[in-house]
């Protein structure tokens, strides 16, 4: 489910294992107090939450809306196809999609691999979430509705180390906080001026990208992604042109068993297209 650095940041939270939330909704005096304690609370529940789901996913791209069920196994997830732009699929599309979900299932190992990539993927958002406190300045913005709202912007003292890092010397933005549940809600952010790689010689990316990340409380006590838009554009080695454009949304999101087979899994999304 993992669609770019930060979505791994503002995933799920188990009810045990981690720090209680606060009994009060006023945060400390000292924004980058509260900002350090919150982003910890939110990479410690990371951890200690295994919990899987169904849910239904939409990808905006190339002009179409892809509807798309998705069901998490200890093995792997299996996503499938089920409408686009609102249409359900022509039998050879069905055809597809039943070949490329056999195929997954008849290939453990590409799975584990998959999953593999997607827990690094994981583990190298949770280490950029856990520079944010020392990367910016934050300053306290008002409200939205019970959530405290901060802006900020780059933290001159800060030295990234990775391409990653050397963003946040050029990015400001917005991020909100549940201080109840001490939770990561939404990170909102845009380039200020031109990100370089190795001076230029091994790409760039263009002042104005934007970014946001959006988590709700899917069930009580239980935190998960609910929307990523990524809008970035620029140049990789040998001056190639790349573009960095997602726009997807998640929903209807419900617990599944733990002990769920890959076979139970791709039974489930084909239930859940017949009847989309």
């Amino acid at each position: 489910m993992l669609s770019c650095a930060f979505v791994g940041c503002v995933s799920l939270l188990l009810l045990t294992g981690v720090s209680p939330a606060r009994n009060s909704d006023d945060p400390p005096s000292d924004p980058n107090t509260f900002v350090r304690q919150t982003l910890q609370h939110e990479c410690d529940a990371q951890l200690n939450d295994h919990a899987l789901w169904s849910y239904r996913e939409v990808k905006k791209e190339d002009g179409k809306a892809k509807l798309y069920s998705v069901y998490q196994t200890k093995q792997g997830e299996i996503d499938r196809l089920t409408a686009v732009n609102g249409q359900p699929l022509t039998p050879q599309q069905v055809e597809a999609e039943d070949a490329r979900i056999n195929k997954l299932i008849s290939h453990p190992s590409a799975m584990r691999a998959e999953e593999r990539k997607k827990a690094e993927d994981g583990e190298r958002a949770r280490n950029l979430l856990k520079m944010f406190p020392d990367a910016f300045r934050y300053q306290y913005d008002g409200k939205e509705g019970n959530l405290v709202r901060l802006q900020f912007t780059p933290n001159p003292k800060f030295h990234a180390e990775g391409h990653p890092a050397q963003v946040f010397h050029h990015m400001v933005g917005t991020i909100l906080f549940d201080p109840v549940h001490q939770r990561l809600v939404a990170i909102r952010g845009k380039l200020t001026s031109e990100v370089k790689f190795g001076f230029g010689l091994l790409g760039y990316l263009a002042p104005g990208g934007t970014f946001e990340v959006q988590q709700k409380e899917v069930s009580p006590g239980y935190w998960e992604v609910a929307m990523t838009r990524v809008q970035m554009r620029g140049k990789a080695l040998f001056f190639k042109t790349i573009g960095v454009h997602e726009d997807e949304s998640y929903s209807d999101f419900k617990r599944v068993p733990d002990n769920a087979s890959l076979q139970q899994a791709a039974a489930f999304v084909k239930r859940a297209a017949s009847s989309d």
